[in-house]
């Protein structure tokens, strides 16, 4: 399977509680996808880096990184 980077995303909230929600519900789904027959792909968002406070607002970087046969 080759890993291929679909996707980005900050994600921004005003709690740190908050942030774990979203990043976490992010984190846990899994995105599956077919066509055909020749092609068959899944994929989940993974964080890069660390979470980082700017003035009163909690931010993420996200990627979405997908596999496919």
């Amino acid at each position: 399977m080759n890993k291929i980077q679909r996707k980005y995303k900050v994600v921004k909230t005003s709690s740190l509680s908050k942030l774990e929600r979203e990043v976490n519900e992010l984190i846990q789904k899994e995105y599956k996808d077919t066509e055909g027959f020749l092609y068959r792909a899944s994929g989940r968002w993974q964080c890069m880096g660390g979470i980082v406070k700017d003035n009163e607002e909690w931010l993420q970087s996200m990627v979405f990184v997908q596999e496919e046969e």
